[in-house]
């Protein structure tokens, strides 16, 4: 029903400010926000990395691709 829908929702985002964790309400059926929540986790993945980057090198610059260097 509806009301259960809402109430497992409500949870869902309670749950997800619990964990500091993002919420998103995706659906495989109509495919809404499904490539937004890809996007977004590619995004989060490329930051860490990129991050880690930074860290290890002396200078704090690291280089994407061919691309110029960026500077943390």
């Amino acid at each position: 029903s509806d009301a259960v829908c809402e109430r497992t929702e409500l949870d869902a985002i309670r749950f997800a400010n619990e964990m500091q964790a993002e919420y998103w309400s995706v659906s495989a059926k109509t495919g809404e926000n499904v490539k937004e929540f890809f996007f977004r986790v590619a995004a989060l993945a490329f930051e860490q990395s990129m991050i880690k980057e930074l860290e290890k090198s002396a200078g704090h610059m690291a280089q994407v691709g061919t691309g110029n260097l960026i500077s943390m």
